[in-house]
């Protein structure tokens, strides 16, 4: 390849001269090659480049910044999830030991009055730490202050405190009772520290209720055996019954009241029942006809049976009469058999039978001598000293005084003492001990009492005796406050039984 000069002659009017072919390539000169500069040695960025490289960690820092937050909020959440988790479990511990606190304070405060009549609040109350806890309690009785007392027996002047116990679904609804509210203040406190629950405290101001129910407001009241139901002794309305062990049921019955019993009601036959009505009124009633120990009684107690059927395995049953009530045996321990002695000295007439002191009547038939303690010459037959008085054979005449005692003609070496509530002066009988005596102050073991014309009582009466209780014809129909104590059995027979020997009415 070559350069020709240029033509001469041959303007080009300032531009450079055209290189010709002449059919020749044109190159470059080896070693000629126009040299690069340093801008074009190094690769260019455009800003539209730039600017999207910026966006990109932006984007990136935001992105970590908000993963940031997220944990962050994640983590406080759970922290916070932890703390109330752990304030929740430490109140609910603290509402725990505060009624394990009134718990044990209601059994104690049982326990004393059983044992001793009455109770000193203040000496139950305590404060200190009790797993991990500090606990402080404190009660006192309305009205009484710190000492309340109770008393094994219902004082006819005080029978204005009496009154019905509101709830008609209340085991005991519509009973007449005392009871005494027990204001109760139990502050449980947290004793681990924690920065983040401090002064965590748990304050409960709950009542406890001492109901004093008299015997009179119960048909049948056991404290500690079991008894039947029998048309024998009862009616078909049978009242309120409540037995701290079993009842057992031979014939139908109804009530109005729930049926007690702290372990079993059971059925003797097949056509046995038992039915309930409801308290509200409304003329409902439940039926039970199956033992109270069969599986489905439990499902059903609460639901069919609206709780107006209730036995141990329902509810606790925690009534009792006080032991003081009770005999105390050889260890000083209370058995269940009564205290005589103690029901003697708290009724207001005492009546002493004397078989071995006879005595004739003024219509010249002879019977046993009969004293009241304090004594009374208008309640029996005052001693004949006329020695010149036979024994009238004919028909015994009517019973004239509201004591009298006499052997019995069916069986003569049996001693019956009658208490007629309507002879003169009985009516306004309020509690009556009954006994029949040998010489020597103890009672006969082959002796009964008869209870006659007492189908209306003028008010409250309470009947006590260590002897066999039979009531001729019917007791209370005008469901007056009555009661009938016996270790021994209670009958009832027709209304003439013993008119052979007290007379007809």
């Amino acid at each position: 390849m070559c350069f020709r000069p240029p033509f001469p002659g041959c303007a080009f009017d300032g531009q450079l001269p055209r290189a010709k072919a002449l059919g020749c390539s044109v190159r470059p000169l080896r070693g000629q090659e126009p040299r690069l500069s340093m801008s074009a040695s190094r690769p260019s960025i455009k800003s539209d480049e730039r600017s999207a490289s910026g966006s990109v960690l932006v984007y990136v820092l935001v992105l970590v910044v908000i993963a940031g937050i997220i944990g962050a909020s994640y983590l406080t959440f759970v922290d916070n999830q932890r703390a109330t988790t752990e304030r929740n479990l430490n109140q609910d511990g603290l509402r725990i030991s505060t009624e394990q606190a009134l718990l044990t304070l209601e059994s104690a405060i049982r326990i004393k009055l059983l044992a001793n009549g009455e109770v000193d609040l203040a000496s139950l109350n305590h404060s200190g730490p009790v797993a991990g806890l500090s606990l402080s309690l404190s009660s006192t009785a309305e009205g009484t202050g710190n000492v309340l007392q109770v008393h094994p027996f219902a004082d006819a002047d005080d029978l204005e405190q009496y009154i019905p116990l509101p709830d008609k679904k209340d085991l005991f609804g519509q009973a007449y009772a005392k009871q005494t509210t027990i204001d109760v203040n139990i502050t449980t406190q947290s004793t681990v520290p924690n920065v983040r629950l401090p002064n965590l405290t748990v304050n409960d101001k709950p009542q406890i209720a001492v109901r004093e129910i008299p015997v009179s407001q119960f048909t049948i009241f056991s404290a500690a055996n079991s008894f039947t139901l029998s048309p024998a002794v009862l009616s078909q309305d049978i009242g309120r019954v409540f037995s701290k062990s079993s009842i057992s049921v031979s014939g139908s019955f109804s009530s109005q009241f729930p049926i007690v019993a702290g372990q079993n009601v059971a059925f003797s036959g097949g056509n046995d029942s038992l039915q309930v009505k409801d308290p509200s009124g409304n003329d409902a009633s439940i039926q039970l006809s199956s033992d109270t120990q069969s599986q489905t009684f439990l499902a059903d107690a609460r639901t069919s049976l609206d709780t107006r059927i209730v036995t141990g395995s329902v509810l606790p049953i925690d009534s009792a009469p006080l032991n003081s009530v009770y005999e105390a045996d050889s260890s000083g321990q209370s058995a269940h058999a009564l205290n005589l002695s103690l029901l003697r000295t708290q009724c207001s007439l005492v009546v002493v039978a004397r078989p071995d002191k006879p005595v004739t009547t003024p219509t010249g038939h002879k019977e046993c001598l009969v004293t009241t303690i304090p004594q009374s010459a208008n309640l029996s037959y005052p001693v004949t000293t006329t020695t010149g008085a036979s024994q009238s054979q004919g028909t015994a005449s009517r019973q004239t005084v509201a004591f009298a005692a006499a052997q019995s003609k069916q069986n003569p070496s049996q001693t019956i003492l009658a208490f007629d509530f309507a002879a003169p002066g009985a009516k306004q009988l309020s509690s009556v001990f009954l006994v029949v005596q040998d010489p020597n102050g103890n009672p006969l073991p082959n002796a009964v009492i008869l209870i006659r014309g007492a189908v209306t009582l003028n008010g409250p009466v309470s009947i006590v005796s260590p002897h066999p209780i039979i009531i001729a014809g019917d007791f209370n129909d005008g469901s007056q406050p009555a009661s009938i104590i016996t270790p021994a059995n209670l009958q009832t027979v027709a209304a003439d039984w013993g008119s052979d020997v007290f007379g007809n009415y």
